[in-house]
């Protein structure tokens, strides 16, 4: 008589606890900051001011086109403090904890997931722009000095979507680590300054010309293209603006990663460490190509299309 074994049909693996529950989380995360009033309030501003300087827009359609500061000033950094006060009232939320129990890395990088909300709004704020730029007004090509049309993608990118993305995981991240009382009020002045301080100290008047070139794009909204200031011409700055988007790039990682890093243990945090240093490493290449690339001077434009090297 002779007896098998059978054996135990093969299963599918069961979702570990990161999986089964992130999904759930970054869709209340993101629901969460599609209705903060901060975002809310910021983007329907940045709409209303965009349609009552219609007219300014047609008069220096270059400027808005390539930068959009509208973009950062009005989704960038009101989702950067709705991000951070959300953050810091995780927490303290049962209700959130109760229902969808899980680490502290899994609900962080829940809330990081949300700022594909503020990156939609950036993305409708280009194809508007896009629209309007075929539609409403015409901006001649001199006007965008020796840039060509992709390195002025890369600009517009940087200033919207990413200026987007980058503010929202700032402002988590902030919420991981800071927890004292108007801390949202010192990281929306932090970021002021760094970038006001950068924009007015290292401009291309009076400033050496090596300073110039290697500090003036340690912002994390940048231009590469003024008007010229008599207006009779377009002036191209120094950098490279696919570097500098790809640099952009590693400060979101950054952001991201030093808000996972906060409540994570044992080879979760390992792993973050490992990720922090390559994505600094990179960030400092990126840094370095975008300041060394592109033009070595600055070139003024004129009307008639001729161009010239502007000599410090």
């Amino acid at each position: 008589m002779s007896t098998t074994t059978a054996r135990p049909r093969a299963t599918r693996a069961e979702p570990g606890p990161v999986r089964s529950t992130i999904g759930p989380l970054a869709r209340l995360e993101i629901v969460r900051l599609a209705r903060h009033p901060v975002l809310v309030g910021g983007a329907l501003f940045g709409l209303v001011s965009v349609v009552a300087s219609y007219e300014e827009i047609q008069d220096d359609a270059t400027g808005d086109l390539q930068g959009l500061p509208v973009t950062a000033l009005t989704v960038g950094l009101p989702a950067m403090v709705a991000a951070h006060l959300l953050a810091r009232s995780f927490d303290r939320t049962d209700e959130l904890v109760e229902s969808a129990p899980t680490s502290r890395v899994s609900r962080t990088g829940s809330q990081c997931l949300s700022a594909v909300v503020p990156a939609a709004l950036a993305v409708v704020w280009l194809v508007l722009f896009a629209v309007a730029q075929r539609w409403l007004w015409t901006t001649p090509e001199w006007m965008y000095g020796t840039l060509s049309h992709a390195d002025l993608w890369a600009v517009v990118i940087g200033n919207t979507v990413l200026a987007a993305v980058g503010g929202t995981l700032l402002g988590v991240a902030a919420g991981r680590w800071w927890h004292f009382r108007g801390s949202s009020i010192a990281l929306l002045l932090t970021v002021a300054v760094w970038t006001l301080t950068v924009m007015s100290v290292f401009s291309p008047v009076g400033t050496p010309e090596a300073w110039y070139r290697w500090v003036r794009l340690f912002t994390p909204v940048g231009g590469f293209n003024n008007p010229a200031p008599d207006g009779n011409g377009s002036d191209t700055l120094t950098g490279s603006p696919w570097w500098y988007l790809a640099w952009l790039v590693t400060l979101c990682a950054l952001a991201a990663i030093a808000a996972l890093l906060k409540g994570s243990e044992g080879t979760s945090r390992r792993r973050l460490v490992r990720l922090g240093a390559a994505a600094l490493a990179a960030s400092v290449l990126t840094y370095g190509l975008a300041a060394a690339g592109g033009n070595s001077q600055v070139v003024r434009t004129f009307p008639d299309g001729h161009s010239v090297v502007l000599t410090p």
